[in-house]
């Protein structure tokens, strides 16, 4: 006999099951939060770099450069008043991703529109990079750079956030499709396709041993339409100084993009390839195959 307030061992066990069984239920719906929690601050955080951006265009005319070399003319106003022809472009011209060169980058130009005008003030401009005058600010970790379900890891003073430099594999140079390469400045009349039908920012993911940092505008802040989202690339690949390579998240199913005007969207890593290098280069009519499924 059992008291009538106790339980006897068959409803101790019953109540035990109860509670695994809630608890096995639970489980995955927390990690569902969390993970919508991790690519909702994401988002946050390339809509704020989609932001500065457009700040940044609507005081200077024009895109910050994707990447410079010491031969750059850092003074050049805006594209409309350089010659983008192809016989005027270097064509043998790009970026090898390495800790040499000049090097100075997009996100740089954004620091004083992203509430670090302190920081951007401690770049050494006429130094390179990797110069020993720009240690302290190559060396400083930035949280809107970081991508929280990267956290883990990424390196500190590493970018989770790249912006794109063009729809094909190809290394960075100044005649590149998106809006962001070497030696040159481009302005909205020439996203022809719209800015809400042209990805501006992504997400990346790299070896850290080949990852030169937030400040290095080579691969490290760069990337193209190339390859398919969240591809698996041999470590070995990144041995090649002008592979680039592609858009990747820990996000599953896909990764999170900022477009022109600043609004987000999460593309499918089995997006349809010519889809993806369509919105990714600047004038190729994107806005005709934007209804193709892209977000799911």
């Amino acid at each position: 006999m059992k008291s009538s307030a106790g339980f006897s061992l068959v409803e101790a066990l019953v109540v035990a099951a109860i509670l695994f069984i809630l608890l096995a239920i639970s489980i995955p719906f927390v990690r569902d939060v969390r993970s919508l929690t991790r690519r909702s601050n994401c988002d946050q955080n390339l809509i704020r770099l989609a932001i500065a951006t457009q700040s940044y265009a609507d005081d200077f005319g024009h895109l910050p450069g994707g990447t410079f070399s010491f031969n750059a003319n850092l003074n050049r106003p805006s594209s409309a008043e350089q010659d983008l022809s192809p016989e005027a472009l270097d064509r043998d011209e790009v970026v090898r991703s390495l800790p040499e060169g000049y090097h100075h980058n997009w996100i740089s130009s954004l620091l004083p529109y992203l509430d670090r005008q302190g920081l951007y003030q401690s770049i050494q401009y006429e130094y390179g990079v990797y110069s020993e005058a720009n240690r302290l600010p190559r060396e400083v970790d930035l949280a809107f750079l970081r991508c929280p379900a990267a956290a883990e890891t990424q390196l500190p003073n590493t970018s989770s956030y790249v912006g794109l430099h063009a729809a094909e594999s190809n290394p960075i140079s100044p005649l590149d499709t998106g809006v962001f390469m070497l030696d040159r400045w481009i302005d909205e009349s020439d996203i022809a396709d719209g800015s809400a039908y042209t990805i501006i920012i992504g997400e990346k993911l790299s070896p850290p041993e080949y990852d030169l940092g937030w400040l290095s505008g080579t691969r490290s802040s760069l990337r193209n339409a190339g390859t398919p989202i969240n591809s698996d690339i041999p470590i070995e690949t990144y041995r090649d100084p002008l592979f680039v390579g592609g858009l990747a998240s820990h996000h599953a199913g896909g990764a999170s993009v900022a477009m022109g005007d600043a609004s987000v969207k999460f593309l499918s890593e089995s997006i349809d390839p010519s889809v993806y290098k369509s919105l990714v280069a600047r004038s190729d009519q994107a806005e005709a195959v934007l209804e193709k499924p892209t977000d799911q």
